[in-house]
């Protein structure tokens, strides 16, 4: 079966093009990629969710396997492009991105940048990304791929772990704001042991592995030195 090329921005969107880009997407110059990709899998799950006014966090376990599945296979360098992501947001899915972060598609999209009838102001960067250490993480679409991939590589085919990470958007959260997100073990461990504890108790080891970063290079420890670390900075079993 012949797929079609996937596509990717030709320049960035900035903040101050976001509006009028989102207004008139079909404008925005693109370029087709020598890299084809069957989305239609991503895309049917998409309108599904759209379809049964699904909103808020319960988008993400239901998007992202289809979504690493489609893209898992690309190179690199265009998956850490920013103007791939943003054709996913701003073109291909606008309305996925306000669902998951508004609750509602605004009529405008300058009304989705301003609070205001029981609707949350969206973040810009849900959009765009950023260009830091951690900006693929705040795209609402990179952030998804790149936690499922940091948790699988290429070659698993389990999404069970990477399910129930979004099943905590504190550990979530904690994860992706901080530099040993970046670690695949480190993401592995705390997640099989800390998603199904509270929220408060994910921040307390979240931020004491953190603090341990700076006395361990924890790049170098494995899955199960890591489970040690974290079990002497406190007691899993009871939390």
């Amino acid at each position: 079966m012949t797929y079609p090329n996937i596509s990717r921005l030709v320049t960035a969107i900035s903040d101050q093009d976001l509006i009028s880009s989102l207004r008139s997407s079909s404008k925005i110059p693109v370029e087709e990629l020598d890299h084809k990709v069957d989305l239609s899998e991503f895309d049917e799950k998409v309108d599904e969710i759209i379809r049964n006014k699904i909103t808020d966090s319960a988008i993400d376990g239901q998007l992202v396997e289809t979504l690493h599945r489609a893209l898992k296979d690309l190179p690199q360098d265009l998956l850490i492009d920013m103007r791939l992501w943003q054709w996913f947001t701003v073109i291909r899915h606008p309305d996925l991105v306000w669902l998951r972060w508004r609750g509602s598609i605004p009529v405008d999209p300058m009304n989705g940048f301003e609070n205001g009838n029981g609707s949350r102001k969206v973040a810009t960067i849900r959009f765009l990304g950023s260009s830091s250490i951690n900006g693929h993480a705040r795209n609402t679409f990179a952030r998804l791929f790149f936690a499922a991939e940091r948790l699988l590589g290429r070659d698993n085919d389990n999404y069970d772990l990477v399910r129930r990470l979004f099943t905590s958007q504190e550990l979530h959260l904690g994860i992706s704001d901080r530099e040993f997100g970046l670690i695949p073990a480190v993401n592995r461990v705390l997640t099989k042991e800390l998603a199904d504890l509270p929220d408060l108790k994910v921040r307390s080891f979240v931020k004491k592995l953190n603090s341990l970063g700076g006395s361990f290079c924890l790049d170098l420890l494995d899955d199960s030195e890591l489970t040690d670390l974290l079990q002497d900075g406190g007691d899993l079993d009871a939390a």
